[in-house]
């Protein structure tokens, strides 16, 4: 059998999708108020000081000083279950809680200006398997985390319009961890395996631009354009050598003097590791959303959102030491559609409720190009949440949502080492959130 080092190249070059893989590592989960009605009318009903994040043109509807402080618990799961694979692994899962904190004030300046501050977490990801486990030469262990910093004002046009444009400083802060064959898939075992360690970090200033229409008191129309991070992520490669990854050790590949897989292993290794950097544009996003009243104490809520996931197609892992390339992923993502419908009561007394549905899209569901760090698929929501009033002042949010994901299919074939992974993964979310909210 003959080996090179591209094959070793190959086979390490799936470390990095973390970035660039799937609609989940999008966090909607700003406001738990929203999340009970499944993050419909976001753009049209102004419910607190979450809109600096979800319609800041709406943000003129908030006369007095408001500060609302929310965290949301995200509970993952993602079991793998394998039908074809030949990797020699154990069956894999990752179950990972992670938590997304935000807070925002809201200061009216004039009777027509308004502003507003946030920090929150629009993008993140934690995702973990074991060392052992069949796609392990794909995904071991991925965290993605981008705060965000958000400044915007909003402009009351008339007393039916409003505008809203906003600054963004973010920061991406990524690491990722996977196996390496060190016998380039002649005997793949997980004693025998090497490993790989990236790290990289780098942060962008965005911009967004909301309008904000009430033609009646019972109807509002919202429409928010943000525009998403380009980011140049510098860091570097490591990677931890297995005794069958050194000079002279592991099979031959041919007749002596032809070097042995271990030989190629460990130069191959060697050369990556180093400074790395990787560049990669996070997708702009559009939303219109629209509330209506339809009855003394009902609400009707809508959201058709647009993500430019087709932003992320193939990206390059450079090490900037000897200019080679660590990786090249060609992911071919599609743009990608939501849609979200709820109802919330609201009434004189301290109770209000909400309830919500939503049909998330994928950007990619090709079996082929489907990678463990995010295994992502259409996605169903289902919500639920109040509000209590305990003052004038003061008041507080509660949302659910269970969102039941389709089995992703994976059918991946690494052509250089021949390692085949292949299965589905049965997922699932559990999101829950918590908010207070002042008005002063």
């Amino acid at each position: 059998m003959r080996f090179t080092r591209r094959a070793l190249v190959t086979s390490i070059g799936l470390m990095l999708p973390v970035l660039s893989h799937a609609a989940s590592f999008q966090i909607l989960e700003q406001s738990p108020a929203f999340l009970g009605q499944a993050f419909a009318g976001t753009a049209s009903d102004t419910k607190d000081a979450t809109s600096v994040f979800f319609n800041p043109a709406s943000l003129s509807e908030l006369k007095d000083p408001t500060l609302t402080l929310g965290v949301n618990a995200i509970f993952t799961s993602a079991e793998f279950n394998n039908t074809n694979s030949n990797t020699n692994g154990t069956t894999g899962k990752t179950n990972e809680t992670g938590y997304v904190p935000n807070i925002y004030w809201v200061q009216p300046l004039t009777e027509k200006l308004t502003l507003g501050l946030g920090v929150n977490a629009p993008y993140g990801l934690a995702s973990k398997y074991g060392d052992e486990w069949t796609g392990r030469y794909l995904a071991t262990h991925s965290e993605l985390e981008v705060a965000n910093i958000n400044a915007v004002l909003a402009i009351e046009l008339n007393e039916q319009w409003s505008l809203g444009v906003g600054l963004d400083y973010q920061t991406a802060d990524v690491t990722l961890k996977s196996q390496v064959d060190s016998t380039l898939g002649v005997n793949p075992q997980p004693a025998t395996d090497s490993s790989a360690k990236i790290q990289g970090d780098d942060d962008d200033i965005v911009g967004d631009v909301s309008l904000f229409f009430k033609p009646t008191d019972r109807t509002r129309f919202g429409l928010l354009w943000r525009q998403g991070g380009e980011f140049d992520l510098e860091g570097d490669a490591t990677f931890t050598l297995n005794a069958l990854c050194r000079p002279g050790a592991g099979f031959p590949t041919g007749a002596p003097p032809a070097p042995t897989t271990g030989t190629i292993c460990a130069a191959t290794l060697n050369t990556l590791s180093g400074d790395a950097k990787a560049s990669v544009e996070l997708p702009d996003t559009l939303t219109f959303s629209a509330s209506h009243r339809f009855s003394d104490y009902w609400w009707v809520h809508t959201d058709i959102a647009w993500t430019q996931w087709s932003s992320i197609n193939t990206i390059d892992v450079i090490n900037t030491g000897n200019n080679l390339t660590v990786s090249r992923l060609d992911l071919e993502y599609e743009d990608s559609m939501r849609y979200a419908l709820g109802l919330s009561y609201k009434s004189d007394c301290p109770w209000s409720w909400r309830f919500g549905i939503a049909y998330d899209e994928a950007p990619q569901t090709n079996p082929a190009l489907v990678n463990p760090r995010i295994p992502d698929e259409n996605r169903l929501w289902f919500t639920g949440g109040f509000n209590y009033r305990f003052s004038n002042d003061f008041s507080m949010d509660l949302g659910y949502a269970y969102i039941k994901v389709d089995d992703a299919h994976i059918n991946n074939t690494n052509l250089q080492t021949g390692h085949h992974v292949e299965g589905n993964f049965d997922a699932s979310v559990n999101v829950v959130g918590v908010q207070a909210n002042w008005i002063f």
